[in-house]
């Protein structure tokens, strides 16, 4: 299942919800990002799941939005959110701006991970189970 924004896409695979953040949001962006956020991972949330969070194409947004990325947060760890990795792009002050609008008390047992390619944090995804292992075409032929 995958969601379209122009700011955000969205994109459900097994335990896992896959966000990519783009550009600059408004108030008018995180209120449709948590409405669209919240009714696709609904098939999910009835055991533990996965969350990655890539804003390497994410700009500064004002602090509006900070509100709706908070109660979002506590949301996702409310509904037996288990583990997050976060893709953060080179810009210190980007990167900064989101660990400050998602820092929120969370359960010790959250795993947290910073990876820096979407592959890498497939592959951690795969190893804590939220993930199967995928098989590539040209391994299928070979193996």
């Amino acid at each position: 299942m995958k969601v379209a924004n122009p700011a955000y896409e969205l994109y459900l695979e097994q335990q896992t919800l896959w966000v990519r953040a783009i550009g600059v949001w408004t108030s008018r962006d995180i209120k449709e990002y948590i409405e669209d956020f919240r009714d696709i991972v609904q098939p999910i949330i009835n055991r533990p799941w996965a969350l990655v969070l890539d804003v390497r194409d994410w700009q500064t947004s004002p602090k509006e939005i900070f509100a709706g990325v908070t109660d979002n947060s506590n949301w996702c760890v409310q509904h037996r959110l288990a583990h997050v990795i976060a893709l953060l792009p080179a810009d210190h002050v980007i990167g900064w701006q989101f660990l400050k609008a998602t820092a929120i008390e969370m359960p010790e047992t959250l795993v947290r991970q910073r990876t820096d390619t979407t592959d890498e944090a497939r592959r951690n995804l795969v190893a804590a189970g939220f993930l199967d292992v995928q098989v590539s075409p040209d391994e299928k032929k070979t193996g």
